[in-house]
């Protein structure tokens, strides 16, 4: 049942992407150009909404535990209802950390997906959480949600991002287990929404946003996917390698959030400290922009996965994803100088090319 299962999956998504159309631009639950954003026309923020039904019906289709999927779709559910309300209406940050702990709480009491350990990151073996994994658990839960959320700036990049990540998870998991199959239906629906979102076409006229709703459904989707293979029976990877297939959107997050904090702003304050605004400072457009975020994040995906089939230790791993964390602002600006001087050169010899 999975090619079918993947195929209403994208299918109901594209049908609710344009039936929810005239609705969204009916009620004002549409993204409208000015000041951070740049984008050409009134938006339609429905693409979230589309992908968690596409979700429901894609997984209803699959042979799984019928209590994961439960769990799964009602703590989705949760934050899609917060996140289109907060599309609507741009709820408080408290409220919608509430609603993200609410759904944390479904996750690990209900499905029973907690972080016990946290692999063995600094070659002292497997590090149990002990009383502590509660805690630990909703941190890393909450931050990942909030990464995905943080990365969705330009068109194409948080659904790529997202993209990438299921793909990776699920082929660790197998794609025709039962884990990998739920993964591979997530995918579907991340599939579904980029035909709207991908940087093709200057004036498309579907053109589709996911929103609040939609970053914060994926970045849950990926955390509890993630969980599913790194702890319990269905354990193939640490959790260690999970790190790497959401490596640019926690880099992202964590350096917005300790420039941020240095200048004593709040974390959660807009602004254009995001890689991807480093790289449009350097003109350059859009779409190479997320062209080249997700070229990274492709890389690091591919470094977790070649690293997984041979075999690399887990402190290896781990001092590699936090120097290359470390250092990620650093290699996002050395693109955009890189860049910048192509388009001096450029500009110096008369062609002219973003």
């Amino acid at each position: 049942m999975l090619i079918e299962a993947v195929f209403i999956a994208t299918l109901v998504t594209v049908l609710l992407i344009l039936a929810l159309r005239p609705f969204a631009l009916a009620v004002g639950l549409v993204d409208r150009p000015g000041g951070r954003k740049k984008h050409v026309g009134v938006v339609p923020v429905t693409g979230g909404i589309a992908m968690y039904f596409g979700a429901v019906f894609g997984l209803s289709m699959l042979d799984g535990p019928l209590s994961s999927h439960s769990m799964f779709l009602l703590a989705g559910g949760l934050l899609a209802l917060v996140g289109v309300i907060d599309d609507r209406f741009h709820l408080t940050a408290t409220i919608k950390l509430i609603a993200q702990l609410a759904a944390v709480l479904i996750m690990v009491f209900g499905a029973d997906l907690i972080m016990r350990d946290i692999g063995d990151p600094l070659w002292v073996g497997r590090i149990s959480l002990g009383p502590m994994a509660l805690i630990v658990s909703a941190l890393i839960y909450v931050t990942v949600i909030n990464a995905y959320n943080f990365i969705d700036g330009l068109d194409g990049l948080a659904g790529c991002m997202a993209l990438i990540a299921l793909l990776a998870i699920a082929y660790v998991a197998g794609l025709w287990t039962t884990t990998g199959a739920f993964v591979a239906v997530l995918a579907a629906v991340v599939v579904g929404y980029l035909i709207f979102n991908l940087p093709i076409g200057r004036h498309r006229p579907f053109r589709t946003f996911m929103g609040d709703t939609g970053s914060t459904f994926l970045g849950f989707s990926i955390a509890w996917a993630t969980v599913s293979v790194c702890q319990g029976d269905a354990r193939v990877i640490s959790p260690v390698y999970g790190l790497w297939f959401a490596a640019l959107p926690l880099y992202d997050l964590l350096t917005c959030v300790v420039r941020r904090s240095l200048k004593g702003r709040s974390p959660f304050d807009p602004g254009r400290d995001h890689f991807h605004h480093v790289l449009r400072d350097a003109d350059m457009s859009a779409r190479k922009v997320a062209a080249v975020l997700v070229a990274l994040q492709l890389f690091y995906a591919l470094i977790a996965i070649t690293a997984h089939n041979i075999g690399v230790a887990d402190p290896l791993m781990f001092a590699a994803w936090a120097v290359l964390g470390l250092s990620q602002y650093a290699i996002v600006r050395g693109i955009a100088d890189l860049y910048r001087r192509f388009r001096l050169t450029q500009t110096a010899t008369g062609l002219d090319g973003r």
